[in-house]
């Protein structure tokens, strides 16, 4: 089956055959797609000419390539094409993959300076650009602070898997050892934000990101913070977004000591479950990533979807948790009775233990 997410398309430029033949398949073997080996510099120049700038392209290369010079890369830089150097890396299958996944990740991850010209029409001018200008963070007293901030970062797939409600009861139950705050980053949706109620529960803090603002990165602060992502953009969307949004996924991303992907029991979700375990690893570096299947539907589909789940997260950190365990208490309080006992608080809690 193939990737829902949209491929890479890469260029190969490496000098020594067996390598480049090596590092082609490798890249193929993750679902990339390798549209040019080239021979010289002549052959990639003549091939990015009919292919154009205007695509987003990955150009793997070494700088004994023959004829390759800084004039000719200045050339087909654009904020679309891609220079990754494997100089210095070791030919194998680990060490390859890391320093091209790392290496996508950087110009994401560093706050460049952008003209704003380079920027989509919905960019603020230079004079409102702050990214979280109206949010103040308050130092904890010293006993409630951690000595390293955990991060952990909440995604999944569409159609409404429970990620906002899996965030607020997560941080419920963290908040059982450390003061949390609980970062609402869903900017197209913005669930917990219109929750007036949830403003504050004991030792958890709820904080909705302000879209007006154009954020690009989480505030600072010395408390746990659980960070409702929403969905996560394409694979090449990813790579290549500059946009504040996609600063902001990646500044959660590259600080994130954890990350929830959280799936439903639906030919959907499970479709995109796959193709996030196929492509998306590939550039979260060593964030280790948790798989939670929410199960609902009739008793007899659900040792179905069940098994479906287990067998693409083999090997993998993974839970499994019934629809109920995200339920409320009662009903007209849906976010302020989040006070979960018994068995379904022993499942979250189990989440909870290992993410500390």
């Amino acid at each position: 089956m193939r990737s829902e997410i949209p491929q890479l398309e890469v260029i190969t430029a490496i000098p020594d055959a067996d390598r480049e033949d090596f590092l082609a398949q490798l890249l193929f073997s993750q679902g990339w797609s390798i549209i040019h080996r080239a021979l010289d510099s002549n052959s990639l120049l003549e091939f990015m000419q009919q292919r154009g700038l205007a695509l987003r392209t990955v150009i793997v290369y070494q700088d004994s390539f023959p004829g390759l010079t800084d004039s000719i890369m200045s050339e087909l830089r654009s904020p679309t094409v891609t220079f990754i150097n494997l100089d210095g890396v070791d030919f194998t299958s680990h060490e390859i993959m890391m320093a091209i996944r790392g290496k996508l990740r950087t110009p994401m991850v560093q706050a460049e300076s952008v003209a704003l010209s380079e920027l989509e029409d919905s960019a603020p001018p230079p004079s409102t650009f702050s990214p979280i200008s109206s949010i103040k963070r308050i130092n904890r007293p010293a006993a409630l602070r951690v000595r390293e901030r955990k991060i952990i970062a909440i995604t999944g797939s569409t159609g409404a898997p429970g990620r906002t409600r899996f965030a607020t009861i997560l941080a419920e139950e963290l908040s059982q050892q450390t003061s949390v705050l609980l970062i609402d980053a869903d900017i197209r949706s913005h669930g917990m934000s219109q929750q007036s109620s949830l403003s504050r529960r004991g030792q958890v803090e709820v904080l909705p990101l302000d879209r007006e603002n154009r954020p690009t990165h989480i505030p600072e602060g010395d408390e746990t913070a659980v960070v409702d992502l929403g969905t996560l953009p394409g694979l090449a969307e990813a790579v290549t977004d500059r946009r504040w949004h996609g600063s902001l996924i990646n500044n959660v991303l590259d600080r994130a000591s954890h990350l929830v992907y959280l799936s439903k029991s639906t030919p959907s979700s499970m479709s995109e479950l796959s193709a996030f375990l196929r492509e998306y690893p590939l550039l979260l570096k060593r964030l280790p990533v948790t798989y939670v299947c929410v199960l609902s539907g009739h008793s007899r589909e659900l040792r179905e979807w069940e098994s479906k789940f287990l067998t693409l997260t083999a090997g993998e950190s993974r839970h499994i948790l019934r629809e109920s365990h995200l339920e409320p208490i009662s009903e007209g309080s849906s976010w302020t009775a989040l006070r979960i006992g018994g068995g379904k608080r022993k499942e979250i809690a189990k989440i909870a233990i290992s993410l500390r």
